[in-house]
């Protein structure tokens, strides 16, 4: 998906440091509950090669895609 607006109009936050050791129990929605960016991705933790990500959005996510990915999604109320 792609979108005619300027890249600087979509505040995008993406933090690639991961908060979490293995095994370590993490409230997601305490996570998205605090979280006061429009659009927020933060790493979560690291599974073997991959890592686990909480993405707090509002609104459309401009140029989001998965193609040919074996991606999962979780969704939380805010």
């Amino acid at each position: 998906m792609k979108s005619n607006q300027p890249a600087q109009q979509f505040p995008y936050k993406t933090y690639l440091n991961i908060l979490h050791k293995p095994l370590e129990v993490i409230d997601v929605q305490k996570l998205a509950d605090a979280c006061t960016d429009k659009w927020h991705n933060q790493t979560l933790c690291q599974v073997n090669e991959s890592v686990v990500r909480l993405g707090v959005l509002e609104g459309e996510y401009h140029w989001h895609e998965h193609n040919g990915t074996n991606g999962t999604t979780k969704r939380c109320a805010r």
